[in-house]
């Protein structure tokens, strides 16, 4: 073998293998919250539900710490009847509430981004009709179809005197 054969055995192979290591650990330990998301934590040993308190990148041991994710984000709640919105909320999740909504939900990630069952779990406690308050949903807006015509301007025309 000459110079370059082994000096490219001696430097490519620590460099693949530190590559190797760092998709290993990024994909094991290291878990990502986004910045509109609430993060909460699970321990698998002491049985312990506590929020992060912070986004971005969170290093954890990969059985023992479990963490998921619940959106923050608004998000329109509507019922809908043969193409026609009925009635449509605004409606964001409260993380005062959020130790209450995961005992009833079970834990998971709660996404609002069409993969996630959020948006349905809100809408169903929006339109509750017991009349209770939920401490992990807001409903921001509520529009109803009496509401379009005091958002709407009308003018009255006098066609009488038009020649």
């Amino acid at each position: 073998m000459d110079f370059w054969e082994k000096l490219g055995i001696r430097v490519g192979i620590p460099i693949a293998s530190l590559l190797l290591l760092s998709i290993l650990f990024r994909v094991m330990f290291v878990n990502f919250v986004d910045n509109y998301e609430l993060g909460y934590q699970y321990n698998t040993v002491s049985g312990e539900l506590d929020t992060l308190g912070k986004q971005g990148y969170i290093v954890t041991w990969p059985i023992v710490v479990k963490i998921h994710t619940i959106d923050l984000r608004p998000t329109q709640v509507s019922i809908n009847a043969n193409a026609r919105v009925l009635n449509a909320k605004l409606v964001q999740f409260n993380p005062a509430g959020w130790k209450l909504f995961v005992s009833w939900h079970g834990r998971g990630d709660y996404s609002n981004d069409g993969q996630g069952n959020l948006n349905e779990i809100l809408k169903s406690y929006a339109y509750d009709g017991s009349g209770k308050s939920y401490p992990f949903l807001k409903v921001l807006r509520e529009l109803k179809p009496d509401d379009e015509k005091k958002d709407t301007l009308t003018l009255k025309i006098d066609t009488t005197k038009i020649h």
